[in-house]
């Protein structure tokens, strides 16, 4: 087959292998989505992420209108009544959250998620200020204004209720009841309990402080958030899982990561998150969080979708290598054993999500390069006429893998890694073919050089 008829045929070929190509992706797609699948269920009937906000103090109150209303055609007039609930919400002054994670991985089947129990100690104090500067009077001819307070209450909001797992605490030096719901326009699922405030006249003439101390222990899973509600907060989060990925709007000021676990520390004030917007018991504001999420760096699919990102570089490299040995060799090709070779590249990709499933990533990685470079060896030595010619092209696929496996290893030097393997490669190719005749290989005549022995000849 001549080579322009040959190349032309191989570009054809390229197009089906993105094909088989692109249904390894579907494939490592689809089982991406039943891992995420799995791990929503898991959170479904454990618990799932937990987002954990305040406490704040809540004090209502109603405010009473009457309006007055004139008749018409000479009748005596009447007073308009009615009402309207509103919330004083306090943040506490000051407050310290403690919390201790043990991490643990839930499996279903071939699937994963972590999930956590937590131990939280919430400490804190109020300062309610003096309410008379809250009350709404009025008195005049026309309109009267009232307020009566509620009972006041300290709430706690939690996305995900059924990770509690116990919850007691003290408030003024009396134990606190909980009961289900939050009572916030803001943070609506949780819960809350009854406190125990002085007397309405000292409230309204002076205010009061208030401490308390809340003991939670929580499960949830993937992530724990925490939000630093206090004038001044602090957050002290440690646990035994060793990837932790902190989130949220602040970033730690300590922090600790080793193959033990984690511990971080932030310290927020007034100051920085520039007050609470949710202070006004407006629903849809915006919260602001610190903590964590449990992430996985080894996670299998990760890495399989990382591996895919080279497929097309790799077999595009194989392929550049098995016809660099044809034309060396001098020997004759043909596009179908073309295509076998680079099914068997496609092999590898489908062999390493497959194996990793069961395996872990790195063993199935390895397993899946040794069959390829095996099998690729021993049909390439058939193909290029000897086991020499078989061991080059094995050996260099093996590198090929090994390179791809530190690329994929270290994150922050791939592209580094990535450029100058690349440029080594042109470079090896450059000096392997700088002898050889590309004109003749394409059939094209290419006269021959004049040299001085010819001239002395045609002289003769």
């Amino acid at each position: 087959m001549k080579m322009g008829w040959k190349m032309l045929v191989l570009a054809g070929m390229g197009l089906l292998m993105l094909l088989a190509l692109g249904l390894v992706r579907s494939l490592l797609d689809e089982r991406q989505s039943r891992a995420e699948e799995v791990q929503r269920e898991i959170a479904q009937f454990s618990a799932g992420e937990q987002n954990l906000s305040g406490p704040y103090l809540v004090l209502p109150y109603i405010v009473r209108v009457d309006k007055w209303q004139p008749a018409e055609g000479g009748k005596s007039g009447r007073w308009a009544q009615s009402e309207e609930s509103k919330q004083l919400l306090l943040s506490p002054s000051q407050l310290t959250v403690d919390g201790k994670l043990a991490v643990e991985l839930l499996k279903r089947g071939l699937f994963e998620a972590p999930v956590y129990r937590s131990q939280l100690q919430l400490d804190g104090q109020f300062h309610i200020p003096a309410l008379a500067a809250y009350e709404e009077t009025l008195s005049n001819d026309t309109e009267r204004r009232s307020t009566r307070w509620g009972k006041p209450y300290l709430a706690l909001g939690l996305s995900d209720v059924r990770g509690i797992q116990q919850l007691a605490g003290q408030a003024g030096g009396q134990a606190l009841a909980f009961v289900p719901g939050a009572g916030l326009a803001h943070s609506p699922r949780g819960v809350h309990a009854a406190v125990a405030l002085a007397a309405s006249d000292v409230l309204n003439a002076q205010g009061q402080g208030l401490s308390f101390r809340l003991g939670l222990q929580l499960a949830g899973s993937s992530a724990l958030l925490v939000e630093p509600a206090g004038d001044s907060s602090t957050v002290n989060l440690a646990g035994n899982w060793p990837h932790p990925s902190f989130a949220g709007n602040f970033a730690p000021q300590s922090r600790s990561v080793n193959a033990q676990g984690f511990r971080a520390r932030w310290q927020t004030s007034e100051l920085a998150t520039g007050g609470n917007p949710c202070l006004q018991g407006k629903s849809g504001c915006e919260q602001n969080w610190v903590g964590l999420r449990l992430l996985d760096p080894v996670d299998r699919y990760v890495l399989n979708e990382r591996t895919m990102k080279y497929a097309e570089l790799f077999v595009l490299l194989m392929m550049g290598g098995v016809f660099l040995l044809e034309v060396i060799n001098r020997v004759s090709v043909h596009p179908v054993q073309y295509t076998l070779v680079m099914l068997g590249l496609a092999m590898f990709f489908l062999l390493t999500l497959s194996l990793s499933e069961h395996l872990g990533f790195a063993m199935a990685y390895w397993l899946a390069a040794l069959a390829s470079v095996l099998l690729q060896g021993a049909y390439g030595s058939s193909v290029l006429g000897s086991w020499q010619s078989g061991g080059v092209f094995a050996g260099m696929l093996a590198a090929l893998y090994g390179l791809l496996f530190m690329i994929l290893q270290s994150q922050d030097m791939a592209l580094l890694m990535g450029s100058i393997s690349l440029f080594a490669l042109l470079a090896l190719t450059m000096f392997l073919t700088r002898r050889i005749d590309w004109g003749s290989l394409g059939g094209s005549s290419k006269p021959p050089a004049v040299t001085a022995d010819s001239q002395q000849t045609d002289a003769q």
